[in-house]
């Protein structure tokens, strides 16, 4: 199963370049492909290899390269090439099954990546997208370790028609793909496969101040249809971490990103017309909203960046991911969206989280300041909410800070502090957390947090503990985490979807490697967690246990059996079920995962307490990506659900199905070049329940979504959009009141919006 997340690991095979030398070295691979198109350009002239080294220093270039320039043939200044990639996935550092040569090169201005990947034209997967959104597609990325510290990295994919996405890597958190930059890419498919080009302005990166770069990177390639990922410096699964084992890049000269100064400006324009309900009772509810804001940013040196932003409200025009959040006993996770949060919000994470930017509601204004220096990494956050209140009369103060100290390449140490203040409430956290690789293949993490929460005369404390233990080799991966959080932890600025909680969660999976070009490897899984409160009362455990396997063209199947426990409302309910979780990309045009189960369920919102609380639960979760056309993309995506009592409570009258969920996303979206595209969407959610077991509400709802956007890079950009609301509601005659309806009768909501920012670079 291909995923966007990489580790690498391995020695370098490099030689020694003359800086300003015009002729390519090339790195030559000691095993030659057995693939490899006959119809591939002509490269430069190749030196051999000496002895295998750690760093590779590259040449200056004379004029910045061009793609047409790699499409024929290879020019004699295209400065270093390196071969030999070897693959990750499926064969663990045996050689690429396709041939790759990537060149590198700097000017004063830019660092440039060309990649000449071979590969049969007809079987490449590619697809004219807008900017990261390209799943399921080849591509190539380039990996940037800038500080040489060995914990975090900027990586940029493109795939083969050059459409791009960036993120940041942090050695122990998940890959932040929210981060953007300025840079360029473009690619071509050609008769031996294809080629793209990468131009990174150093404006565009942090390092530091010196008179020469030593920087980590790794190139890389990945064949969707083969679930190959391929890099250089070789990579192996056998390692914990990616950026440790990262090759060294030179640049003999002191770079100068020069002014690095930003103002993005937008503006919103947006008509809605909305029925609120309350009892049945309709009132309509109109705005004209003309908004204008700003975002500035100004990086001071190489390595710190000072962000200040006014209004910043882009969550207008997108819609969040369908999922199910009926009958749910804890909150759902749904993830930020606006840019002003997204960006550097890796400064800020914990490894519990105690920072979760979609509790600021309605900033007014912003401020953040985020960098490095030496081995020091350090954020800080202030935020004016003006939604806080519930009557909009005050506003909260927020403030967030965050370091993080490299001690060695293995050992890191971070503090964290929050507080939030609105009226006469207050919160405050403060938190030590550490890092510590201990050999190749394991990595502990632990934190430590206290909170303050004050209201009126009343003042309460809490504690948070996590300690964390990660296992990661060729065959087997486990992960083991324990939690301890006080029922009084102030959560207010964090995501902690349970308090009052003492639980162990532990996760492993042991595969067999398989030499097949089918089934590449197979074996058991299993996860538990038990869960107690600050008292040591057990209030639920778990147990799956399965099989999975992993196939060629990103294909895969996992089968679990569980065994469970729950306390609700007093009661003691014993749980079993089971689940499958499947998908593929066999066909290149179409991609499929389903995840699809029976598992008893308690049904968290009942008619009363003495009712009827346990019954069979039932899910399907399917998604279908149709991808006819290199320009078009169908997607499908169905929730269903559904509860059902035990036959033996049920009043024959009533049946026994508690409730019955589904939820249908349509998405239609066409893309004329990768900055020009269009997209439609049909949202319907049916809810169907039962008033003698639950106080869940029937109804129904579709929504319509269309939009039209030009994306010319992060920060420039124009959407217009419509949407349309229906519900199965219709009035009264001559009243206000409402009645439920079997029809979509009633428009209750429409909006028309267009936005539009543009990024000056100063």
């Amino acid at each position: 199963m291909i995923k966007k997340i990489f580790i690498s690991a391995g020695l370098v095979l490099t030689m020694p370049v003359a800086f300003g030398q015009t002729t390519a070295q090339t790195f030559t691979p000691t095993t030659a492909p057995t693939t490899a198109p006959t119809t591939a350009p002509t490269t430069a002239p190749t030196t051999a290899p000496t002895t295998a080294q750690t760093t590779i220093a590259i040449p200056r270039a004379k004029t910045p390269p061009q793609l047409g320039d790699y499409v024929d043939g290879i020019p004699a200044d295209a400065g270093v090439a390196i071969q030999d990639f070897k693959q990750r996935t499926p064969g663990d550092g045996t050689p690429a099954s396709r041939a790759t040569t990537a060149y590198l090169s700097y000017d004063d201005t830019h660092l440039y990546a060309v990649f000449v990947a071979q590969d049969d034209p007809a079987l490449i997967r590619a697809h004219i997208a807008k900017r990261e959104d390209f799943d399921g597609d080849d591509f190539v990325l380039l990996e940037l370790d800038t500080f040489r510290d060995k914990r975090r990295s900027f990586s940029f994919f493109a795939n083969p028609y050059g459409v791009q996405s960036d993120s940041k890597r942090t050695e122990g958190l998940e890959l932040d793909k929210n981060f953007d930059t300025q840079w360029e890419s473009e690619g071509k498919l050609t008769d031996f496969g294809y080629v793209v080009r990468m131009a990174i302005p150093f404006k565009s990166l942090r390092f530091q101040n010196a008179a020469a770069q030593n920087w980590g990177f790794a190139v890389g390639r990945v064949i969707a249809r083969l679930n190959e990922e391929a890099f250089w410096p070789p990579i192996s699964k056998q390692f914990a971490g990616f950026v440790p084992q990262m090759a060294e890049l030179t640049i003999p000269e002191k770079l100068q990103a020069g002014l690095n100064a930003q103002l993005n400006p937008f503006v919103y324009l947006g008509d809605t017309r909305v029925l609120t309900t309350d009892a049945m009772q309709g009132r309509w509810h109109s705005e004209r909203k003309a908004q204008a804001g700003l975002d500035a940013k100004w990086v001071v040196g190489e390595a710190s960046a000072i962000d200040v932003t006014i209004k910043p409200d882009f969550s207008e025009v997108e819609s969040d991911e369908p999922q199910i959040v009926i009958d749910k006993r804890y909150e759902v996770l749904f993830p930020e969206k606006r840019p002003f949060f997204l960006e550097n919000a890796g400064f800020f994470q914990t490894p519990m989280p105690l920072f979760f930017s979609r509790r600021v509601l309605q900033p007014q204004a912003g401020l953040r300041m985020t960098g490095r220096y030496d081995n020091w990494a350090y954020g800080a956050l202030l935020i004016d909410d003006q939604a806080a209140a519930e009557d909009g009369r005050a506003s909260a103060h927020i403030g967030v800070v965050r370091v993080q100290n490299d001690v060695t390449h293995d050992l890191s140490l971070g503090g964290f502090m929050s507080d939030r203040r609105l009226e006469q409430q207050r919160d405050s956290v403060a938190g030590l957390d550490a890092r510590y690789q201990l050999d190749d293949n394991w990595v502990v993490q632990a934190q430590l947090a206290g909170s303050q929460s004050q209201s009126d005369s009343q003042q309460q404390s809490g504690h948070l503990v996590y300690l964390e233990a990660k296992h990661q080799g060729k065959h087997l991966d486990y992960l083991a985490k324990y939690s301890d959080i006080s029922r009084d932890f102030a959560n207010s600025l964090a995501f902690l979807p349970r308090t009052d909680l003492k639980q162990w969660r532990q996760e492993g999976k042991y595969y067999w490697h398989f030499d097949d070009e089918v089934l590449h490897r197979a074996g058991v899984l299993a996860n538990t967690t038990v869960s107690r409160d600050q008292t040591n009362q057990l209030q639920d455990w778990f147990v799956d246990v399965g099989l999975g396997a992993e196939l060629s063209r990103d294909s895969w199947l996992e089968v679990f059996q569980r065994r469970g426990y729950e306390q609700f409302l007093g009661k003691s309910y014993h749980k079993q079920g089971w689940f499958v979780s499947a998908g593929s990309s066999w066909l290149s045009w179409l991609s499929a995962m389903a995840e699809f189960g029976s598992v008893d369920s308690i049904n968290y919102a009942p008619l009363d307490s003495a009712g009827t609380l346990m019954g069979q639960g039932r899910s399907i979760d399917l998604t279908l990506n149709f991808k006819p056309h290199s320009q078009w993309r169908i997607e499908q995506k169905l929730l269903w659900n559904d509860l059902r009592a035990p036959v033996e409570a049920t009043a024959q009258e009533d049946g026994n199905t508690v409730y019955r969920n589904l939820m249908w996303r349509s998405k239609f979206s066409y893309q004329h070049h990768r900055y020009l595209g269009l997209r439609v969407i049909a949202d319907y959610h049916l809810l169907r329940s039962n008033p003698a077991f639950t106080n869940l509400e029937s109804g129904k709802q579709l929504n319509l979504d269309f939009q039209i956007n030009y994306l010319l890079s992060p920060g420039t950009s124009l959407i217009a959009g419509y949407g349309n609301r229906q519900e199965n509601l219709a009035f009264i005659p001559n009243s206000s009141a409402l009645q439920k309806t079997e029809e979509l009768n009633l428009r209750t909501g429409r909006r028309a919006f267009i936005k539009l920012n543009y990024l000056y670079q100063l």
